[in-house]
């Protein structure tokens, strides 16, 4: 029975005692056929806060865990899409596995520190720390009010002293091992914001990327990490089998840390009392048993002269052999990639660069055999001296993590006169911000700065006025919500080993270089001290595309305005013009933001259409991965799909509360055959969904395949919706895998279908498949029924050749022989194969939702078994296949 033929359907039931059925959940509104905006804001207002337990179990060890983890936001004080998507995705998918039996940890938290907050108040005139605390709490609510299932229990703010002190201990424990370490190096300095900037935050035209102001090279003393001990390690993790989905972010990792064929060292200069060093990079380490001299490009900060050409005068020690390398100014070396610096080894032409520049002959200490180290020698006493000898990129830099203004982890170090640089002792942590400061920098904070030497205890010492980039604090912070209110370390070694890795991780794609790679730095390191089971931190990735909203740009003036004032004279090639002017205006889809006027508030979505269809509205029409283009001709599609659904409930409702005692089913074939046609499309839709809720993470796809269950729901006629138990079964799943993206709106579903009447499951108590008493959030994920035949896809060399249809309860249990074993044993793969051996094979399988079987021959072959020799030929004729595979049913 089609959709318009509802009201045929319910007139042919006229004989049925009429009585209206209302829920004990529903208002006369919600028992309305139409569902409208006003209905679902109700519906979202009955369930808030109803919506099960969403905290996280440490007893519940019987229970597979899954930690689900989208990146903690800055507390702006406003939510915008970007944040309303990547939390609905992580939402949905923390709610999927709980439906699946999992023990799932899905916790929220703050990047609270840095100069958008301390900008923010002093332009207020207000404390950093308030200022910070009052966006929270605003965001908070915004947050609760998407009923995102976080488990708040774990909430913290890394502006918290009781978080920022164990970064603080991080960083003692990396300064411990002499892997954060004081240098003097060229910065880039923003003159608005008195702070150093990464290369990152410098745009194409040398402004930074938030004062705008141009940027200043400055030469500072900084702090650093020495992130490049553990290149080598990090490039060999990405190899690591456990890392799911990582796909191009690998690539960015390897070229931001670059091949690891070579090694750093710091000899150090010879006489220096501050104990300055050179830093070399050469790809033989028995190359400095041989070196004559160092060569510096004229922009080395240690090039005094700001000459080109010439001789230093200074020397560096060289270890290995006990002789002193004169240093030179040149670029007549051929320096490696990202290198300032050239090791020269003995060589004529090497020996010539160095007499040209005025080195004397007896200047040049080549040839000596540094009493004969070998590589592994050399590289073992340069770790256990701490001057390098680890394999590293020549382009990879050591982190610089200072900062030169108030709000962020202060540096816990404390500087003697006479002892240098001294650790703050670990029970004087945390190093706690001066409070209600109004952007005073440390450095001008005389009595915060006063401070006596741990170890010598004199009194005139000053504490390091330096903060640490935010990218420290967010290095670790997935480690303390493992253990978020530990007071006595920053985690414990049993609760992470048993969350850790993180299964899944949400975030956009703007921090697959940088926050990632700190984060797998902080992980490496832990992990080489016990602290850690594992040394990769995160097992699978989703990176989500933005939101996308449209702007208008006048073309003379390159201005954004308002889309009221502009008017669309072309909506195919984007043409439009200004109202007030005329002038032509381009219409562009990019990143929301204030600037460019494109920004859509997700509250105003909110408030209009409530939280259920603006979660829906977001994960529907393109992949989670992809870009998503804010447009409300997108809307109907969702809007008519949960008009689509709340009828089918209503009208399941009606039909089964009008039912007269005694009446049963039709004993027809027709009946029958829609019984079985449920049957399918519940097991085939409901495989679908699960494929791309758990194994591709394509929630819209997931969405795609709930819809066309709605179809096939909507389908069937009133006889089968009054009698049907498969009926029960497809509307039950329809709802359970609706919940985890709408969850009021199924959950207010789920409490009607359990109070419909007249079911036609009798024993309701052993129901195996449906909690009767239950609600949506206590059931489980719909299965697929043994008997189901699940999709086997064969292919060959690439191409689709052949789907063997198998039982589900043989299917699940398949192994690459037996896969194989059966795809051989097929008239059609045997066809298509010939006499050729096979070279490889490779079996995927995804249990419960479809497997592959690929074999590579020798080379490509046509549907006939012949050879196919040109390649428009072998496309042609693999089109064809794919028109028209072939399909085996396996008993």
């Amino acid at each position: 029975m089609r959709l318009l033929q509802w009201p045929v359907v319910l007139r042919r039931f006229a004989g049925f005692q009429r009585r209206r059925h209302l829920c004990s959940s529903a208002s006369d509104a919600v028992a309305s056929r139409e569902l409208t905006s006003e209905m679902k804001l109700q519906i979202e207002e009955r369930w808030q806060n109803k919506l099960g337990d969403s905290r996280f179990d440490p007893s519940a060890t019987d229970k597979a865990k899954r930690y689900v983890l989208a990146m903690f936001p800055y507390p702006s004080g406003n939510l915008h899409m970007g944040h309303v998507r990547v939390y609905t995705i992580s939402d949905a998918m923390a709610r999927f596995y709980r439906l699946n039996g999992a023990n799932v940890l899905h916790p929220m938290g703050w990047d609270a520190f840095g100069l958008p907050a301390e900008n923010a108040a002093i332009q207020r005139c207000i404390p950093a720390d308030k200022w910070t605390q009052r966006n929270i709490a605003e965001m908070r609510k915004q947050l609760e009010m998407l009923a995102f299932s976080f488990d708040w229990e774990r909430e913290f703010a890394t502006c918290d002293p009781s978080y920022y002190h164990w970064t603080q201990q991080l960083f003692l424990m990396l300064f411990k091992d002499g892997l954060a370490y004081q240098r003097e190096a060229q910065v880039n300095w923003d003159p608005i914001d008195q702070t150093v900037l990464a290369d990152e935050q410098v745009d194409d035209n040398g402004c930074s990327w938030r004062s705008g102001a141009k940027v200043e090279k400055k030469v500072l003393r900084q702090w650093f990490i020495k992130t490049t001990r553990f290149a080598k390690p990090l490039l060999e993790g990405l190899n690591d089998p456990s890392l799911e989905d990582w796909k191009d972010i690998i690539k960015l990792q390897r070229h931001w840390i670059g091949e690891c064929e070579g090694y750093a060292f710091e000899l150090p200069l010879a006489d220096d009392a501050k104990g300055a060093s050179i830093s070399i990079w050469t790809r033989e380490p028995t190359d400095l048993r041989k070196a004559l001299f160092i060569a510096l490009h004229p922009s080395n900060l240690l090039n005094t002269s700001k000459g080109n050409d010439c001789v230093l005068k200074v020397e560096c020690e060289n270890p290995f052999t006990g002789r002193r390398l004169p240093v030179i100014v040149t670029e007549n070396v051929p320096f490696a990639e990202g290198c300032d610096t050239y090791l020269a080894v003995d060589s004529e032409e090497n020996r010539k660069i160095a007499q040209a520049i005025g080195l004397k002959k007896s200047d040049l200490n080549g040839n000596n055999d540094g009493n004969g180290l070998s590589n592994d020698e050399i590289l073992s006493k340069a770790l256990s001296t701490r001057i390098g000898g680890h394999a590293v990129s020549s382009k990879l830099r050591d982190w610089l993590i200072s900062r030169q203004r108030f709000w962020g982890t202060p540096i816990p170090i404390i500087h003697c006169p006479s002892c240098g640089p001294v650790a703050v002792p670990e029970q004087d942590l945390p190093v706690r911000l001066p409070t209600d400061s109004v952007g005073v920098p440390l450095a001008q904070n005389a009595e915060w700065l006063r401070a006596e030497c741990p170890s010598c205890k004199r009194t005139d010492c000053q504490r390091e006025s330096d903060t640490m980039d935010t990218f420290v604090d967010s290095s670790w912070y997935f480690l303390r919500f493992a253990d978020p209110h530990n007071s006595k370390a920053m985690f414990d070694r049993s609760a992470a080993h048993h969350l850790m890795p993180v299964d899944l991780y949400v975030g956009g794609k703007e921090h697959a270089v940088l926050h990632l790679y700190y984060a797998r730095f902080v992980a490496h390191y832990l992990h080489s001290k016990g602290l850690l089971s594992a040394a990769e931190p995160f097992k699978r990735l989703l990176v989500q595309g933005m939101v996308m909203g449209r702007s208008y740009r006048v073309v003379s003036n390159g201005k954004y305005i308002p889309a009221a004032e502009a008017e669309i004279v072309d909506e195919k090639n984007s043409k439009a013009i200004e109202r007030a002017t005329g002038e032509p205006v381009t219409l562009l889809w990019e990143k929301m933001s204030k600037s460019k006027l494109n920004g859509v508030d997700p509250l105003e979505v909110l408030r209009q259409h409530g939280c259920d269809t603006l979660r829906l509205i977001l994960l529907a029409d393109v992949a989670p991965t992809s870009h998503r283009n804010w447009s409300e001709a997108t809307f109907p599609g969702i809007l008519n799909w949960q008009k689509r659904i709340w009828m089918t409930m209503y009208d399941f409702r009606e039909i089964r509360s009008k039912l007269t005692v005694g009446e049963g089913p039709p004993s027809t074939e027709e009946y029958k055959q829609h019984e079985h046609q449920l049957w399918d499309a519940r097991n085939y839709f409901t495989a679908g969904a699960t494929f791309n809720y758990r194994h591709s993470h394509q929630l819209s796809v997931g969405i795609s395949k709930m819809q066309g269950l709605t179809n096939a729901i909507r389908r069937v006629p009133p006889e089968v919706i009054a009698f049907s138990r498969q009926y029960e079964l497809a509307l039950a799943a329809q709802i359970l895998m609706l919940a985890p993206m709408a969850p009021h709106f199924a959950a207010e579903l789920w409490q009607q279908f359990l109070t419909v009447p007249n079911r036609a499951t009798q024993d309701t108590e052993s129901d195996t498949v449906i909690r009767w008493n239950g609600g949506v959030f206590d059931q489980r994920w719909p299965e697929i029924d043994q008997d189901f035949p699940l999709d086997l896809t064969f292919k060959i060399n690439g191409a689709e050749c052949c789907i063997l249809k198998i039982p589900a309860k043989r299917f699940n249990v398949l192994t690459h022989q037996e896969s194989l074993d059966i795809a051989l044993k097929q008239e059609p793969i045997l066809k298509l194969i010939g006499k050729r051996p096979l070279r490889t094979s490779e079996f995927t399988l995804y249990p419960s939702c479809e497997a592959f079987l690929a074999v590579e021959l020798d080379r490509a072959l046509s549907s006939d078994g012949e050879v196919v020799k040109d390649k428009k030929e072998k496309k042609e004729k693999k089109h064809k296949k794919k028109k028209s595979l072939q399909v085996v049913h396996i008993g």
